[in-house]
């Protein structure tokens, strides 16, 4: 994560691949005329856990990421034009220095290595933490697409909550990076 705070990259979420590769491809013909391009466009299935419409839902995405010389900025506004959902979570840590104290710091993500356990356990625990509202979402994904028992956990969640999860989720080395978002999202 030490690298990518220093590199312009944005991370959303899809419905699947398909509309992960038509998201980078509008967003690489948006870019193209102001002459940038992206360097890499990373598809990752996850279980993404959030609060839509007063309840907790499941369902599998794919994460896209999205790295490149393109100010986030601008990364944003192409993104958001395109982008498939009517609410999409856009975020990065571009540009946000990781070693400055971030603990006042709003918005934040946390990643946190579950391993020698199974899917189903990674998503109970992914689950609980949006189901008592530390986090507005959270994401799993095997850290190796060959792996059963290795997975991330992926939290978007206000900066404020960083204590509580540490307390109740203690097992888990969470890794803090603050964020930035689409202004719709951040106040969703």
């Amino acid at each position: 994560w030490a690298t990518l705070a220093s590199a312009d990259w944005a991370s959303t979420t899809v419905a699947n691949r398909s509309a992960g590769e038509q998201l980078a491809s509008q967003l690489e013909a948006r870019l193209h005329p102001q002459n940038y391009s992206l360097e890499s466009t990373h598809l990752e299935d996850i279980r993404s856990f959030f609060w839509w419409d007063g309840a907790l839902q499941e369902e599998d995405e794919v994460r896209a990421t999205i790295d490149s010389d393109v100010p986030f900025s601008v990364l944003l506004e192409g993104l958001s034009a395109d982008h498939p959902y009517d609410l999409p979570m856009i975020v990065s840590s571009a540009h946000l220095d990781s070693q400055e104290d971030h603990s006042s710091h709003k918005h934040a993500m946390a990643l946190a290595l579950v391993n020698g356990t199974t899917m189903e356990v990674a998503h109970g625990l992914a689950k609980s933490i949006v189901e008592v509202k530390f986090a507005a979402c959270a994401q799993v994904a095997k850290l190796k697409a060959d792996s059963d028992s290795e997975f991330t956990i992926t939290l978007k969640t206000l900066g404020a909550t960083k204590e509580q999860i540490e307390i109740e989720f203690g097992g888990l080395d969470w890794e803090w990076h603050p964020i930035q978002a689409n202004e719709k999202y951040l106040k969703w």
